[in-house]
């Protein structure tokens, strides 16, 4: 299976990644960050066909855009409630007046995504709901604000679990493929084997 990634960071250095997995005009979002002009921009001047968007989870940097969004949404719904109430994170990162707009539209459970080539991984720890999504033929995972390059997601946010962080790490992020690359929510991709090695977080509740 050929494909093709586009990948682009937000303000809030959130990423958002435009997936063409068969290698023609049809492509998925992962992740969706407030300022989405940019990417479908990119899917216009493309001429692609939009077949979705997977949600890793509901904080505010990652599904903000939802509102701009011309497509499915899919995302653990035990998320649901962070992605259509932002205002009470955006208040506490910001520590300003910005009003955002409640997202009322439709999100539909990872059961109902129609690609059985998407391998979906619960993995709760930074929110209740947090969920890999991983591309078997194309060797990647996109993980959110799971497991980063060089760190882990934070588990001192709304519905965040430190026990189940370490519970998620040990239980799904260890039967990741080592050789499959993983697309993170924020900064770099790098290859799971490497990560396993050099993140000192991964290395010390892995081992603990």
């Amino acid at each position: 299976m050929n494909s093709e990634i586009y990948k682009f960071t937000s303000f809030t250095t959130s990423n958002c990644y435009v997936l063409r997995p068969f290698g023609n005009e049809i492509c998925i979002f992962v992740d969706l960050p407030p300022d989405l002009t940019e990417p479908l921009d990119y899917v216009n001047k493309n001429n692609l066909s939009i077949g979705g968007a997977l949600v890793t989870h509901g904080h505010f940097d990652h599904a903000l855009g939802m509102s701009l969004f011309p497509s499915n949404i899919f995302m653990n719904l035990e998320d649901e409630f962070l992605a259509r109430n932002p205002q009470e994170q955006i208040a506490m990162f910001t520590n300003n007046n910005f009003q955002a707009e409640q997202f009322n539209g439709e999100i539909k459970d990872i059961n109902e995504i129609p690609y059985q080539f998407i391998k979906s991984h619960h993995n709760p720890g930074h929110t209740a709901g947090s969920t890999s999504f991983e591309f078997p033929e194309l060797g990647i995972i996109f993980t959110g604000d799971f497991v980063f390059k060089e760190s882990i997601g934070r588990t001192d946010l709304k519905t965040g679990n430190h026990s189940e962080m370490i519970s998620s790490i040990k239980n799904v992020f260890t039967n990741f493929n080592p050789d499959y690359e993983i697309l993170p929510g924020h900064g770099d991709s790098e290859k799971v084997s490497i990560i396993s090695k050099d993140n000192i977080f991964i290395r010390e509740y892995i081992n603990d």
